[in-house]
């Protein structure tokens, strides 16, 4: 159990509670979605949906969402409210809708949704490729769930029982609320261990009636928490700086491949990866997806300029106050170093790192970081191409 809070004198207050180790690798296929779906949406035993109408009534938002690692259920709320907020949060947690009514319908609205899914071919290449990476894995599935229509009752019951006190992190900002109660309602389940996949290589190539290709790749990315801000600078001059980055450069800019083209980091508790997408016109996916590995092949091999460095520098730095501006951001920070093991202040910390840093220091990180030639690719093209 943790608790984060900030004070914030704008009369608003956030309140959230994050369950480790709930979200959908640490549960049945389709469990973890399922199991947040009918708390956001099917209400308590006695009230049902009429639950939400009464928190609408109060300007009380609530959510419950899920991860592949954590479920998170959010409040917001004037600070006059934060009684009655707390009160119907309780009766929730308490006295959830797990019937089975409830879960044919949800099992409905779920199946609604990823038939939308089904056509939003962004989604698709995302998906394939973490299939392909993370096979034989919890990591392969979605979130959302493939098999819907296999979830019982007893999963979500037995899913939701581990959102308990050991494994909660209390996040608060605003007027401070006395987190007693959930104590006393949460449950002393043990949280599950902690789950770790390394990436594997491989490729895959979906066949639809698209105009464009869809080409999302993927490599590992195995970095030391330590060098996470030396990460952060190659990462943003490879990738994720937009314009001016290797990948927009010599991918739209030279050639015209991509509108825009993107690398970026995803360093989780699960995984850690390098990550990236562009979309093309069919008869450049080959040489788009071949421009890819020659670019990571030549950042890998010759590194960045002090140019470069310079400019990645001046913006990292730069754009932090953008990044920490509202309470949500500052809640976020706090939360991701605790939960990722940073230790407090970190994000405060990195400026200086990054500030500190010399090219021979980048470059000599880039060059150790060799297991980023070894990318995966997921495509989703025409029959035309």
């Amino acid at each position: 159990m943790y608790f984060i809070y900030e004070k914030d004198a704008l009369g608003r207050t956030i309140f959230e509670i994050v369950f480790k180790n709930t979200g959908s690798i640490y549960a049945k296929d389709a469990v973890a979605y399922m199991t947040a779906h009918i708390l956001n949406t099917k209400g308590t035993l006695d009230k049902k949906e009429k639950f939400y109408s009464q928190l609408e009534e109060k300007a009380i938002n609530l959510t419950i969402t899920t991860n592949k690692e954590f479920s998170t259920v959010s409040m917001t709320f004037l600070n006059e409210k934060s009684s009655f907020a707390v009160k119907k949060l309780i009766e929730l947690l308490q006295n959830p809708n797990f019937t089975q009514e409830a879960l044919e319908k949800s099992k409905k609205e779920i199946l609604a949704k990823k038939e939308n899914l089904k056509n939003n071919h962004d989604y698709i290449a995302s998906k394939n490729l973490f299939k392909a990476i993370f096979k034989n894995t919890p990591l392969e599935r979605e979130t959302i769930g493939e098999n819907i229509q296999n979830v019982t009752l007893e999963d979500i019951k037995e899913h939701f029982s581990y959102f308990a006190k050991e494994n909660a992190v209390f996040i608060n900002g605003g007027k401070k609320i006395d987190i007693a109660e959930f104590i006393e309602t949460l449950p002393n389940s043990k949280p599950k261990n902690d789950l770790f996949f390394k990436p594997k290589q491989s490729h895959i190539e979906e066949k639809r009636e698209v105009e464009q290709s869809y080409i999302y790749f993927a490599a590992p990315f195995e970095v030391k928490k330590e060098e996470y801000y030396l990460a952060k600078i190659a990462t943003f001059i490879l990738g994720a700086g937009g314009f001016g980055s290797r990948m927009m450069e010599e991918i739209r800019v030279k050639r015209g491949y991509a509108y825009s083209a993107y690398a970026m980091n995803e360093f989780k508790k699960s995984y850690q990866i390098l990550k990236g997408h562009l979309q093309t016109k069919l008869e450049n996916t080959i040489d788009a997806k071949n421009l890819v590995v020659d670019i990571i092949n030549v950042f890998l091999e010759k590194g960045i300029t002090q140019e470069e460095l310079d400019s990645a520098k001046k913006f990292l730095i730069g754009s932090e106050p953008l990044r920490n501006e509202t309470l949500s951001q500052r809640l976020l920070r706090k939360f991701n170093e605790y939960y990722l093991g940073l230790g407090d202040g970190y994000f405060e910390k990195e400026l200086n790192l990054i500030k500190n840093t010399t090219l021979d220091e980048i470059n000599d990180f880039i060059k150790r970081h060799k297991e980023i030639k070894n990318l995966s690719f997921s495509v989703v093209t025409n029959d035309k191409n």
